[in-house]
């Protein structure tokens, strides 16, 4: 027996440097070097990354930007109150800001400050798709090691290989922005002029609607409870994937939500989100709109024909037909 099992040694060995030892060290999404970061070209699991710092430096930041990539377009370092951080990741979905908050305040973190921009991701994506990807693998609150035991993976670091063999660098603050204030890059250059208006559409979109308007409730009830002020604003998202996500229900996701709680709304067509001068591509808007986000919302700067248009428009209760009637202005 003590033979066989001298022989299998090499074997075991090798088995767990090809699945446990090469994948720790390569580790494209970062999750096993989430203090430290490469910019190797692979998107990382930035839900996991920045909840991990924010767990491990309590006292860093008291206001917290939770959204899709959009949002990373919003400066933190803009506004005037509060030592904000930008939760922001690929597909941030309510649910996964929801959890991610609850963990937060367990770690005794409670927040003077929430802020969260939701859009048509926000209703049209089941989290139980993040399960199956790498770089969207929501933060675990139970269960750690399930957790790694997907990036345990040779197939992971092998497929991530196309991306990290060839990459260059071109954002040299990338890392230390990352963890100073969570924001994309604010000098981002698109080399190539887009040409196509087509909107913004993965197919596995699906309705989502009833479920995330629940989530952002119980978000609404989480910050009452614990006396957080939170804010919430609508992405302006390009006008063609707005009209998109039309047919599909975004518009009436929009009233259901002024049913439950105010917010400041960018949606809709209007001049700023039918201008490619606004925007990265048909999803991403750029940091200068990201700046008239904060300026409406911290410095109260308006335009009233923008408002006409529903953009900057701050929704109430009182003020939901008003704000129903702006969105079909234009």
């Amino acid at each position: 027996m003590k033979r066989f099992l001298r022989a299998m040694l090499p074997f075991v060995l090798f088995v767990l440097i090809l699945e446990i030892g090469i994948p720790m060290y390569a580790d494209p999404y970062n999750v096993f070097h989430w203090s430290k970061i490469r910019d190797n070209g692979v998107e990382p699991n930035s839900n996991y990354i920045k909840m991990k710092y924010i767990l491990a430096n309590p006292d860093k930041f008291d206001s917290f930007l939770f959204g899709s990539s959009r949002t990373g377009f919003v400066d933190v370092e803009r506004i005037p109150e509060g030592k904000w951080y930008n939760m922001s990741y690929s597909e941030g979905l309510p649910n996964e800001h929801l959890e991610n908050l609850k963990e937060m305040i367990a770690h005794g973190i409670i927040p003077k400050n929430v802020m969260i921009g939701v859009d048509n991701i926000s209703c049209f994506v089941n989290p139980a798709l993040h399960e199956k990807q790498f770089y969207r693998i929501p933060y675990p609150r139970t269960n750690l090691l399930s957790f790694y035991a997907n990036y345990f993976s040779i197939r992971g670091v092998i497929k991530a290989q196309e991306v990290t063999g060839h990459h260059q660098v071109t954002d040299p603050d990338y890392v230390e922005r990352y963890y100073r204030s969570g924001c994309s890059n604010r000098n981002l250059v698109v080399e190539n002029d887009w040409n196509s208006d087509a909107p913004y559409w993965e197919e596995y979109y699906e309705n989502q609607l009833f479920n995330s308007i629940h989530d952002m409730v119980r978000i609404r009830e989480l910050c009452e409870e614990y006396d957080i002020n939170l804010i919430v604003f609508t992405n302006p998202i390009y006008y063609t994937t707005y009209q998109h996500s039309e047919l599909y229900g975004y518009k009436e996701w929009l009233s259901w939500l002024a049913n439950d709680m105010e917010f400041y709304n960018f949606s809709g067509v209007n001049a700023i989100t039918t201008d490619k001068n606004n925007y990265i591509e048909t999803s991403h808007y750029n940091m200068q709109v990201g700046d008239m986000i904060i300026d409406r919302i911290f410095h109260n700067k308006t335009d009233a024909a923008l408002e006409s248009q529903g953009f900057g428009f701050y929704v109430t209760l009182d003020n939901r037909e008003n704000y129903l009637k702006a969105l079909a202005n234009h």
